[in-house]
């Protein structure tokens, strides 16, 4: 369809990250493969079917995108409200630096280098797993690596001990990413996250937590429990709202049960 494809060519001016490009020409699709033409009507009945269909979640990213849309075709009459989701009030499925160690002992233990240093770069830099495929050997050098990220440059700093540590690593390496597939090219989100959850089973960690993004969230966890400062941990983390990374200060559940149970003493 012509118009979907200026809907690309509007987005891409607007700078906009190649996975919401993807994400919003997807929701447009699926809109347009129900229905012939924008109206508030169809938006309020694309809205009710995803609530029955999809997650809040899911809904309303669908949703942002259609609204999107409807400012691209000059009908901001027709957008609509997304879903209401409960924030929670702190970070779940988050690996415990316990795990952690286990997960590394394990690894190191059996050889495996690259598995040992692929997760100690997501724990020690607080990558989310985009900018981790993307993490490239010359950064070994400045100390960080910069790219361009959700409408912005985001510079990961990399540790010096870990830049020591990895360096006999790194050195007979000849791809341009620290962490390149069997090609030598940029490794893919799938990958990285199927590696994580085979090593559950291996090394006996809890699957719910062996994901990418759990690894993002231990470090701002184990980075306030050494360092108070959250206006620099929102830098650190890519936020654009130090609101965003007080979400860390927040006790889990399972720790909010476990000081509980511990207090009273009286």
């Amino acid at each position: 369809m012509e118009h979907l494809e200026k809907f690309k060519e509007y987005l891409l001016d607007m700078e906009r990250a190649q996975g919401t490009v993807d994400t919003y020409m997807q929701s447009a699709r699926i809109f347009f493969s129900e229905y012939g033409e924008i109206s508030r009507e169809n938006m309020m009945d694309f809205k009710r079917r995803l609530l029955e269909e999809k997650s809040p979640k899911t809904a309303n990213l669908r949703i942002v995108a259609m609204n999107q849309y409807c400012i691209f075709a000059g009908h901001p009459e027709c957008c609509i409200k997304g879903v209401k989701i409960h924030e929670s009030s702190c970070v779940e499925n988050v690996i415990t630096e316990k795990e952690y160690r286990a997960l590394l002992e394990g690894l190191k233990r059996d050889g495996n280098e690259r598995g040992y240093f692929m997760i100690k770069f997501l724990a020690k830099t607080g990558a989310r797993v985009s900018e981790f495929i993307r993490l490239t050997k010359d950064s070994l050098e400045t100390g960080y690596c910069e790219m361009w990220t959700k409408g912005k440059i985001r510079r990961i700093y990399i540790p010096q001990a870990l830049i020591e540590e990895s360096r006999d690593y790194f050195a007979g390496q000849d791809s341009e990413y620290l962490f390149p597939n069997r090609s030598g090219k940029r490794m893919t989100n799938r990958g990285i996250s199927e590696n994580i959850r085979r090593w559950a089973g291996r090394y006996g960690i809890r699957k719910e937590v062996m994901h990418p993004h759990s690894f993002r969230h231990l470090f701002a966890i184990e980075f306030l429990k050494r360092n108070s400062n959250i206006a620099l941990l929102a830098d650190l983390m890519g936020h654009s709202s130090v609101s965003t990374t007080s979400i860390y200060l927040k006790l889990s559940r399972e720790e909010q049960m476990r000081q509980f149970n511990e207090a009273p003493d009286w």
